[in-house]
């Protein structure tokens, strides 16, 4: 078989017996800056109108839409939850760290325990709980998500 046919044979372009002919139209008006735009992201799919079908097919997804609102969830709680940590860890590091210069000089009161250390220990506690819920909630909303669009996997 010559190269060119088994190209055409293998072309995601190929109009199959299962396939319908596309014989309808739409025009759209582009600035020069728009088309120059779409032709640089349609070139890795071959065409235009692949690429046009392709994304139109993509944004009318709810399944997708989905998927991209559950990872936004999770990208939003992930950046709260690395500054929430960052914060509360600080402030226990510095309750640490002064505790246990008091420590060694033999100065750690229990006033200075109740009233730094633990208020540090039981926020960062805090912080932990919360992100654990948040996270238990988050993964809740998109499981429930997923089933009411008929997502299993």
């Amino acid at each position: 078989m010559p190269d060119g046919e088994k190209q055409a044979r293998d072309s995601p372009f190929l109009i199959t017996d299962n396939m319908k002919r596309r014989t309808n139209r739409i025009e759209i008006l582009l600035t020069d800056e728009e088309l120059a735009g779409l032709k640089s992201k349609a070139a890795s799919f071959g065409s235009l109108s692949f690429y046009i079908r392709s994304a139109l097919k993509e944004f009318s997804d709810t399944n997708a839409r989905t998927r991209m609102e559950a990872l936004d969830r999770m990208a939003s709680a992930s950046r709260k939850f690395s500054d929430d940590l960052s914060w509360a860890g600080s402030n226990l590091n510095q309750a640490m760290k002064r505790a246990n210069e008091l420590a060694v000089t033999g100065l750690l009161t229990a006033t200075f325990y109740k009233e730094v250390v633990l208020p540090s220990i039981n926020e960062t506690r805090r912080i932990l709980d919360n992100m654990i819920l948040t996270q238990q909630d988050t993964l809740n909303r998109i499981i429930k998500e997923c089933l009411r669009n008929g997502l299993s996997e």
